[in-house]
């Protein structure tokens, strides 16, 4: 059954709109019409769909005609949704239901950090509709590659003793559980080869301490696609967002868009 919006999906002005999600989740999403692939923004854990990087590929995409797609996760920005429900596997049916009644044709994916995970997770769930693909900072499998095995000794006990810790460095203390991680292990990308035919540009700082850049090049070697470019950038941290960075990730998009 094709799943409902509260606005048509066509929305020229970039207004925000909501999708029903097959879990009853309203998915918050904003979207350009235009020519060529649709441009799908994937973001990261605990951010939201007007950061800047996805707001300098509106910018673009309005600016120069692209079709773009940009929404929120459940539990992220303006989507509904409680974080204790929160799963792996609900961010990844998110990204489907909105691949699916949002899009048609060709898709050219642009995820980061976590959106990363989800961008290799929709290669593998829908290989037909990815073009190309743009990960930033990519962190594929982060809850239980990067995530447990850099707890401290607190959080790992606290982890053990009470089924969640607190996990810190955003706007408020993220609460953590078992359930989240056991859950994630289901959703796995680096664990077999994943197959894809197109091009991927992979973009990372060198001073990122939150997603290592070797996590990156390990995504590298693992996707099938034999036109697989990195570039590592000095002095770049994990959220690539000054202006220099935002020019470099509107250029390869573009690059890949209109090719």
């Amino acid at each position: 059954m094709r799943m409902t919006d509260s606005a048509n999906q066509d929305t020229p002005k970039d207004l925000q709109a909501f999708l029903t999600g097959s879990d009853g989740t309203g998915i918050a999403y904003r979207r350009l019409t235009g020519d060529g692939p649709t441009v799908l923004w994937l973001g990261g854990f605990k951010s939201d769909m007007t950061g800047s990087k996805a707001q300098a590929l509106a910018d673009a995409a309005r600016s120069e005609g692209w079709d773009f797609l940009r929404f929120d996760y459940a539990a992220h920005g303006a989507s509904s949704g409680t974080w204790d429900n929160a799963r792996v596997g609900q961010w990844r049916q998110n990204v489907l239901d909105v691949v699916d009644n949002l899009t048609t044709g060709p898709l050219v994916i642009v995820g980061s950090s976590m959106g990363g995970w989800m961008a290799s997770l929709l290669i593998r769930d829908r290989p037909e509709r990815v073009r190309a693909a743009v990960f930033i900072a990519p962190a594929p499998d982060f809850a239980t590659e990067l995530m447990l095995p850099s707890l401290s000794p607190e959080d790992r006990r606290a982890l053990e003793v009470s089924g969640f810790f607190n996990l810190r460095g955003y706007d408020y203390d993220v609460p953590m559980s078992q359930a989240f991680f056991d859950e994630a292990r289901d959703h796995l990308v680096l664990d077999k080869p994943l197959p894809f035919d197109g091009p991927v540009q992979i973009l990372h700082g060198l001073n990122d301490e939150v997603v290592p850049w070797e996590h990156g090049l390990r995504l590298a070697r693992h996707v099938s696609a034999k036109d697989v470019t990195v570039t590592l950038i000095k002095g770049g941290d994990h959220r690539l967002s000054s202006p220099a960075d935002l020019t470099r990730l509107v250029d390869t998009v573009r690059g890949l868009a209109k090719s």
